[in-house]
């Protein structure tokens, strides 16, 4: 494991401050799951069953109100579960230990994009389809709102892309360093087996 200890400091400086920018547009992205993902669904939803009342026709008062609810909760949670995941993918970031943070990058590169935020809808339309609704969308990062889509579609995707570049770089430094330092103590041991003999 490849920790950060001997990086030249302006190489940590530059890793320091990526890590924190990476970070602050982070903490934006889960923080409008939590608070927008949730209400953008069922505003989907509620499009969806106003423009079939035949469907709606079919459920009595009491039936509407149960299914309302379940729907709310099934979003709840699904909105609740990304934002855990995303929760700890950020907190993997903070590893010190970079050789094994450079091999998941392009894993959390893949989950933080909107295609995985989209799949949010997965376990509502499967209650929708229960009722014999069809399937709800959200077609993209500006269907939660505009700062949301700027935030995703270029605020993180820039931040992530320096970061992954100086974890890169650090860690090609870190396994030079390790090399140079065995390099140098190998002679050492060379001359006291030597002397042994």
């Amino acid at each position: 494991m490849i920790k950060m200890a001997s990086l030249d400091p302006g190489l940590l400086r530059d890793l320091t401050e990526a890590k924190a920018d990476l970070a602050r547009h982070g903490i934006v992205i889960v923080r409008t799951i939590e608070t927008d993902l949730e209400p953008a669904i069922i505003a989907q939803v509620k499009n969806l069953m106003a423009s079939s009342p035949k469907r709606m026709a079919q459920m009595d008062e009491d039936e509407l109100d149960s299914f309302l609810d379940k729907l709310r909760k099934t979003t709840e949670r699904s909105a609740k579960q990304l934002k855990d995941l995303y929760i700890r993918l950020l907190s993997k970031l903070g590893t010190e230990f970079l050789g094994d943070l450079a091999k998941e990058l392009d894993g959390i590169e893949q989950l933080i994009k909107w295609e995985r935020i989209a799949k949010a809808v997965d376990p509502v339309n499967e209650k929708l389809a229960e009722k014999g609704f069809g399937p709800i969308e959200l077609l993209g990062a500006e269907s939660i709102s505009e700062s949301f889509q700027m935030e995703l579609d270029q605020k993180w995707p820039a931040s992530f892309e320096r970061f992954k570049v100086l974890v890169q770089e650090a860690v090609s430094q870190m396994e030079r360093n390790e090399r140079e330092e065995e390099e140098r103590s190998a002679p050492r041991k060379t001359k006291k087996a030597s002397k042994k003999g």
